[in-house]
């Protein structure tokens, strides 16, 4: 027996992961749960790193049945290889295959997620894995850690059949992992001379702000320095990991300072995701969201409601379409709320024709939730009416036909972005939301909190960020806002932040599926993609239904 095992006959370190497994609602007979399968980017600074490591790792495993996979810092495969054919079957059972996120509540007990959650080297054999599927490997993984952040930049494990198991891992896999953090300090040296010449080289013939962001450095000249404040970082961040390796773009950015500017960014070649940026003040300001205490209706808005007599406001819950309609209806404004309301009344639908029938701005709010009998009614009454109408929508392709027969009154139209599309203008709208909280506000949200909350779906939007930002500030008016001042529920980052082609491909992916009822191959066909694409897709974006 092991000297070193527990009552239960496990080492501690095996019993506390078997304990956090059984916290997790594992089973010892259930498989590996299926995670959210993700695209792997080669051209990591690990997957770079590593794989010559790798290539050398697979040749001293030839003709054994040991295989190596390699995770990345959020636990996921990045690359898997194989000293004999045929071993790959045995792992695709057990979703050990690249893009799959590998940890202990998705798989238990076992080399790599432990080692993940540990951080430090462990080894797990045959009877020692908490789910009954891994029994049959023997495995050994080790954390890779960046030599000079000190920070987890992912896993190495070696795994093979239960009946090979030997010491021999231990020191072989050691080494790896220490090649492996060699060539991460030399490529980290490497790429910050790249991204120091080409600093140097703009910041010295530019007036205006120069600034670079690496990985873990960050390069301003004085004019930056002035400008560029602590929280617009995670809004040049996001530009940077939206345009990736590819060309140079140039955005209308508002920093945390409230001030416009244009915002011009490349990518430095060799240096796994440096940026230069370029930052200029301009007149023009982007469209962002505007604070009810704030917030003054546009002239051409205004214009539009008078000359049109009908506008219609589309967004999604949350996006402030009431609010939207409310300013630029002003104080006097009827409204209509049709989600509140009993629409087979004949009650409603009575206070609704005589609002329409006075001269004052009527307001219908939430057309989605009409019956098609009260759109019926409430059609013919908007196309006559003489007064102002605001009607507020869900997104267009929710309506059915009878409430698009109502939208369609309006010859003027204002869609409300989600907050999910705001992307590197993300900073400059939690600073609105903030000064909507409190007006003499000087709160101000760090960086690391930021890019935490910017990786959120926000399905309830403006309002869900309003009531997160609250529970944050809990009635302070300056400070910093930190992640630990976040709720639980927002307090770690939701997984890979989607670039905003891949977002558009989610919406449209969801659309299909409501269109459809829920029905995957008529939504496969009305996309123009087949089955197997459509469910690899709701996995990698983790939609259900």
């Amino acid at each position: 027996m092991n000297p070193d095992a527990d009552d239960t006959g496990l080492r501690p370190e095996i019993a506390l992961a078997w304990h956090r497994a059984t916290l997790s609602g594992l089973d010892h007979g259930m498989p590996v749960r299926e995670s959210h399968i993700s695209d792997v980017d080669r051209q990591s600074r690990l997957v770079v790193a590593a794989a010559p490591v790798l290539d050398s790792m697979v040749t001293e495993l030839t003709d054994t049945r040991f295989s190596v996979l390699l995770a990345d810092k959020s636990s996921r495969i990045v690359d898997r290889r194989m000293g004999r054919r045929g071993l790959d079957r045995a792992l695709d059972q057990v979703m050990a295959f690249p893009g799959a996120r590998y940890l202990e509540e998705i798989s238990g007990t076992n080399s790599l997620a432990t080692a993940y959650e540990l951080r430090r080297p462990i080894s797990v054999t045959g009877e020692e894995h908490f789910l009954e599927a891994l029994r049959v490997f023997c495995c050994y993984g080790a954390p890779i850690i960046h030599p000079v952040t000190n920070r987890l930049e992912g896993v190495l494990d070696v795994s093979g059949p239960v009946e090979d198991a030997t010491t021999l891992l231990r020191p072989f896999l050691m080494r790896a992992v220490r090649d492996i953090q060699q060539r991460l300090l030399e490529g980290s040296r490497m790429a910050e001379k790249r991204l120091l010449a080409e600093f140097q080289t703009h910041a010295a013939t530019r007036k205006h702000a120069v600034i670079v962001l690496g990985e873990d450095l960050v390069l301003s000249n004085s004019a930056a320095i002035d400008v560029i404040k602590s929280a617009d970082h995670a809004a040049l961040r996001a530009i940077a990991a939206e345009m990736g390796s590819g060309p140079a773009v140039e955005h209308l950015l508002m920093l945390s300072s409230g001030s416009p500017a244009v915002v011009r960014a490349r990518s430095v070649a060799e240096t796994a995701g440096g940026v230069l940026f370029e930052v200029e003040p301009t007149t023009s300001k982007p469209a962002l969201h505007r604070s009810r205490s704030h917030r003054r209706a546009r002239d051409t808005d205004r214009q539009s409601l008078q000359e049109t007599g009908v506008v219609l406001i589309i967004g999604e819950p949350g996006t402030g379409r009431t609010t939207t309609a409310r300013i630029l209806a002003g104080a006097d404004a009827t409204l209509a709320d049709a989600a509140g309301a009993d629409t087979d009344d004949a009650g409603y639908l009575s206070f609704v024709r005589a609002a329409l029938a006075g001269k004052d701005p009527v307001i219908i709010d939430n057309v989605q939730a009409l019956d098609a009998r009260a759109c019926a009614v409430i059609t013919p009454a908007v196309r006559s009416a003489a007064c102002p109408v605001i009607l507020t929508s869900s997104p267009l392709a929710d309506l059915g036909a009878e409430q698009s027969a109502l939208a369609a009154e309006a010859l003027s139209r204002r869609e409300l972005r989600p907050v999910r599309l705001y992307k590197h203008e993300f900073s400059a709208l939690v600073t609105s939301v903030l000064r909507d909280l409190e007006r003499d506000s000087k709160l101000c949200v760090t960086p690391s909190a930021l890019e935490v909350l910017s990786t959120h779906p926000w399905p309830g939007n403006i309002r869900e960020l309003r009531t997160v930002l609250a529970h944050a500030a809990r009635g302070r008016t300056q400070g910093d806002v930190t992640d630990a001042d976040l709720p639980d529920t927002h307090r770690t980052s939701a997984g890979r932040d989607l670039s905003l082609m891949e977002l558009a491909e989610r919406d449209a992916i969801i659309a299909a599926l409501r269109a459809s009822g829920g029905n995957k191959l008529a939504a496969a066909e009305q996309l123009g993609i087949g089955r197997t694409t459509l469910y690899q897709r709701l996995r990698r974006y983790r939609i259900s239904g």
